[in-house]
């Protein structure tokens, strides 16, 4: 593939969580992204890759909310050892709607990642030169 192909997102992810808001994009380095999914539930884990957010109430957008940024800060700690090159870290929940994580705060943006080679957790690339949603 040149650096010009496009690849979109396969219905396959998609049926997985991937491309599908809200989600969790790791930059690796330029260009090369990793995307994991963001699964709410109430009662059973759900068997998708990706990070999985428990909550009381679907249907509680707020308090779902505070636990979604409590479970991207702590994915955040997991993936940064201390001596380790920090990795740069966005939630994005619409479009143009993105939290980035840096010094231990997040920050809003109305950019998010996009483009470049998008890759899951097992380093198997799941769209490149596309939108990652």
């Amino acid at each position: 593939m040149s650096s010009h192909d496009v690849l979109p997102l396969s219905d396959e992810k998609r049926a997985q969580g991937f491309g599908t808001f809200p989600y969790v994009i790791l930059r690796v380095t330029g260009g090369v992204y990793m995307q994991f999914p963001i699964h709410f539930y109430e009662e059973k884990n759900p068997e998708k890759p990706g990070l999985r957010v428990r909550v009381d109430s679907l249907s509680n957008e707020k308090q779902n909310f505070g636990n979604l940024f409590n479970v991207v800060r702590q994915f955040h700690k997991q993936i940064n050892p201390v001596e380790a090159k920090t990795f740069k870290l966005c939630l994005v929940l619409a479009p143009f709607v993105a939290y980035f994580f840096e010094d231990n705060a997040f920050t809003f943006s109305d950019e998010i990642p996009e483009g470049g080679s998008l890759m899951n957790s097992e380093h198997q690339i799941i769209a490149m030169n596309s939108p990652h949603f």
